[in-house]
């Protein structure tokens, strides 16, 4: 049966992307909500102009027959949107993080478990085959014992982005790069090796006077086996620019993959590369996986992360990002935050 949509937060980069992959689920838009007043046409969003627009996720929830709430809220407005989703007992999809704090969202936890909804964020990174690929393959003992990792996150400069949006407002969105790129990173690597993040020392600058959150971060993280590395993110590259990377170094086994490329799309193709101590006899190799083209966010494997969600909501397969990994991630942010205000490592809570 085709899932009915509320789409909730109409100023959003992800919108038009989000709209393309729902065209293609099983699953409709039948009306749309913005507690800023956003409309479709102040948008200019000619697909959604025609539907239903209401104030409030709860006056959206009260008028319509919903089965999923999407939401591109800012960090600020998103947990009580979840709230109300949930009083309403309609499942939710969210933009990550979720929220501006772990505080601020578990204050909501206890109404989502008792309306007993399903409530996923979108970590789509953990749909990629590549990102699969090393999850099997970090089960199965490929890194051995991991000793270290080095993730990237370099996007362009502030001076190439509209810098009035609330994603780089610090009331909105609480962080810049870091809780909005260098966070699929944050998300992707505990859960690429089943490995928890307990501890960030972390630095952070701002090159933008005029933009109150950080535009650049650095993060050592120390995993819960004890494995070291660091995380840099920042938007310092010319328009439409990027530099990615997630190395891992095991005393078995190292991968290396440029998950994005140079610049944003998902056409083409991609490469890791493996060396292993136990292929005696061609221990580097380099795997490609050719993108299936297809419009949307994430292209074919953001369908896949999509279509995962919506299956757990009619099953008991597991959410591919629930609360509880988003709690993981916003309990990193915050110790990362707090590491840069008192100048030294701090524990994730």
């Amino acid at each position: 049966m085709t899932v009915r949509i509320g789409y909730v937060g109409l100023d959003h980069h992800h919108r038009e992307p989000y709209l393309d992959t729902i065209e293609q689920l099983d699953a409709e838009i039948v009306a749309t909500a913005d507690p800023y007043g956003k409309t479709p046409d102040s948008v200019e969003s000619q697909r959604l102009s025609s539907l239903p627009w209401y104030e409030s996720v709860e006056a959206l929830c009260d008028a319509e027959d919903l089965d999923v709430v999407w939401l591109t809220l800012s960090n600020q407005e998103t947990p009580e949107a979840i709230a109300a989703a949930a009083d309403a007992g309609v499942d939710v999809l969210s933009e990550k993080p979720g929220a501006k704090t772990a505080a601020a969202l578990e204050q909501v936890a206890d109404r989502v478990a008792d309306a007993g909804i399903t409530v996923g964020f979108a970590y789509t990174w953990r749909a990629h085959p590549i990102a699969r690929d090393i999850r099997n393959r970090a089960t199965n003992g490929f890194f051995g014992s991991v000793r270290g990792f080095d993730l990237r996150f370099i996007a362009s400069r502030l001076a190439t982005r509209p810098t009035d949006h609330y994603l780089f407002d610090a009331a909105a969105s609480r962080g810049g790069i870091l809780q909005w790129l260098g966070v699929h990173w944050i998300d992707l690597l505990p859960w690429l090796l089943d490995d928890p993040i307990v501890r960030v020392n972390a630095a952070m600058t701002a090159g933008e006077p005029s933009v109150d959150v950080e535009d650049g971060a650095t993060l050592q993280l120390e995993l819960a086996s004890g494995a070291i590395g660091t995380l840099s993110a920042g938007y310092y590259l010319r328009d439409g620019r990027y530099d990615t990377a997630i190395e891992i170094y095991g005393d078995q086994g190292h991968s290396s993959w440029d998950p994005m490329g140079p610049t944003f799309g998902f056409d083409g193709e991609t490469a890791i590369e493996y060396d292993s101590a136990a292929w005696t006899s061609t221990p580097h190799r380099t795997i490609t996986h050719e993108y299936e083209p297809t419009p949307g966010y994430g292209g074919r494997w953001g369908m896949t992360f999509f279509e995962e969600f919506l299956a757990a909501r009619e099953s008991a397969s597991a959410v591919p990002a629930d609360m509880d990994a988003t709690l993981r991630v916003l309990k990193v942010l915050d110790a990362a935050y707090d590491s840069v205000e008192r100048d030294e490592w701090v524990a994730v809570q």
